[in-house]
């Protein structure tokens, strides 16, 4: 490494030039704070600002920056310097904007950001570059599990990036739940109708994507390691066993359905006629374009009627407390199957709330042209009528009770059950189906085998402070695993899990924290003359880093 050579930057922008003495902020650097250069800008986070800086970098051999602005969290892209350590004092969030503007306090304001100075010299004084994980941490690979849309795109993406990736599924074909869908919502211009799924055309991609190694047939048997250096062991039902080894990891393992069969009121199981949206898209997949039958006796369908949010949204602790997302859409286009073979096949679709989101309404206004009728209702009951079934609701706009008779076939729209694995906070506990979930990632950690749940299942994280995060780092979730959602949503899903978990092989392969702050180049070290053996550490990593 270089000799170290330091400088600090005062800047005069958004207000703190106005309200702060910048010049004696720049001697307090030079004098208390020892800064081998010290300069003063107006506008310090402007194109002449970082070139300023850029150039001292060039052209003096600064190797340490402390920047006098706005909090570290603001202008992070203007401010990243690659191999130079950077310190932030906040004057703009931290002292002008937390004061108030007036003489009282204005000499309370300057003492505030003198010391803010004064500790950011004294930062990057100490502030030391790690050298980077060449050894342990610099795998660029990434590993994901599940096939999938989410994870096939999750990969695609990957390797476009110029990554490997490794796609691990337990099934023998790509695809997943796409895969046995007969068309799919439209999900660009125009929104009229049912398209095409395009999971053929994203499965030909991925096989042909040389950066890209599929395992059909496998499992993760046990997963160690951390960021960068992550250590799969896959076996398949042959008990043949090998080691996969990825710098980050994204879980798509998608959702299964919820099970119809709790459903009593709506007597799932007592007929063949009364079928979930799964079924139906077999149905249509079957039918080919013609007009469906009904499976119980092979008669032609003249009237199929809906149930929205079966299972779903419900109060009673009894199902599914959330919405699925894609059911109202995947309704919608369900019904338009039949209108294309039969125009005058009577379709209902009975609702509590209909949810089509952005161009989704476009969609839902196609429907109604073609003669889909909507009903604002709730479902009591559905019952057998000889080969037809009887739908008793509630019509919600008249406030009366309804039936509609001689049904062919009815659709339950049941929800999405994430396919998470072990909750390591409860690991007896099974999931909403009622079944005991098995382990997915294997992972040797203590905290647990698989990821920490948030909500009924599903491994999210905040959105808007850790995208795509999960309680694990350098592991990641995209899809329905995630949160409920559609089928276009779990590409885009996909697409920045990618991005994130790209960002933690680069953040690993540096050195550099990935959160809470990405990037940080402050990095841990053990003091181990201090240690009282307690263990606790052991207990609180999350990657066992180390384990006794």
């Amino acid at each position: 490494m270089a000799d170290m050579k330091t400088a600090a930057y005062v800047c005069g922008g958004c207000g703190i030039g106005e309200r702060l003495d910048t010049a004696q902020l720049a001697t307090i650097a030079q004098r208390e704070g020892k800064m081998n250069l010290v300069r003063q800008h107006p506008f310090l986070c402007s194109d002449e600002g970082v070139a300023l800086i850029r150039n001292d970098i060039d052209a003096e051999g600064v190797t340490h920056v402390a920047i006098a602005a706005c909090s570290r969290r603001a202008k992070t892209e203007a401010f990243q310097f690659p191999a130079v350590a950077v310190s932030r004092a906040n004057l703009r969030e931290g002292v002008i904007w937390v004061q108030p503007d007036s003489e009282a306090a204005r000499a309370a304001a300057q003492e505030m950001a003198d010391d803010y100075v004064r500790m950011a010299c004294a930062e990057i004084r100490k502030l030391q570059l790690p050298a980077g994980h060449t050894a342990t941490g610099s795998n660029r690979r990434l590993l994901v599990v599940g096939g999938g849309v989410s994870g096939m795109t999750a990969a695609l993406e990957a390797a476009r990036a110029g990554y490997d990736a490794v796609i691990v599924e337990r099934g023998e074909a790509l695809g997943g739940w796409a895969a046995k869908l007969h068309r799919r919502a439209p999900f660009r211009e125009p929104f009229h109708d049912p398209v095409e799924t395009g999971v053929d055309a994203l499965i030909a991609a991925v096989e042909a994507e040389p950066r890209i190694k599929i395992h059909l047939g496998a499992t993760l048997a046990q997963t160690s390691g951390a960021p960068g250096r992550f250590s799969a062991r896959l076996t398949n039902e042959s008990g043949v066993s090998w080691v996969e080894e990825a710098g980050a990891i994204i879980q798509a393992t998608g959702f299964s359905t919820y099970d119809p069969t709790r459903l009593t009121e709506f007597a799932y199981g007592s007929s063949p006629n009364i079928v979930d949206q799964a079924g139906l898209e077999a149905l249509a997949r079957a039918a080919a374009g013609q007009p469906m039958r009904r499976p119980g006796d092979g008669g032609i369908v003249k009237k199929v009627v809906f149930v929205q949010c079966a299972g779903q949204r419900d109060d009673s602790g009894r199902h599914l407390p959330y919405c699925s997302g894609h059911c109202c859409g995947t309704s919608i286009k369900q019904a338009m199957y039949f209108k294309a073979a039969d125009p005058v096949v009577d379709t209902v679709v009975i609702y509590t709330d209909l949810r089509t989101p952005g161009s989704g309404e476009d969609f839902y206004r196609s429907a109604q042209a073609q003669g889909v009728n909507f009903t604002k209702g709730t479902v009591s009951a559905v019952e057998v009528n000889g080969k037809r079934c009887r739908v008793r609701f509630r019509d919600l706009i008249l406030a009366e009770d309804s039936v509609i008779e001689d049904a062919d076939i009815v659709v339950l729209a049941t929800g999405q059950v994430p396919n998470s694995g072990i909750d390591i906070e409860q690991p007896e506990r099974a999931d909403a189906n009622g079944v005991k979930p098995v382990s997915i990632l294997n992972l040797t950690y203590r905290q647990g085998k698989d990821l920490p749940q948030l909500r009924h299942g599903f491994s999210d994280s905040h959105f808007i402070c850790f995208p795509y995060e999960t309680r694990r780092t350098g592991i990641h979730t995209a899809g329905p695993v995630r949160r409920p959602m559609d089928l276009a949503q779990a590409m885009e899903d996909a697409t920045g899990a990618a991005l994130k978990a790209i960002q933690a092989i680069e953040n690993a392969r540096l050195g550099r924290a990935a959160h809470p702050r990405s990037g940080d180049l402050s990095y841990p070290i053990v003091r181990l003359e201090g240690c009282t053996q307690c263990k606790r550490c052991t207990v609180e990593c999350p990657f066992g880093a180390i384990d006794e």
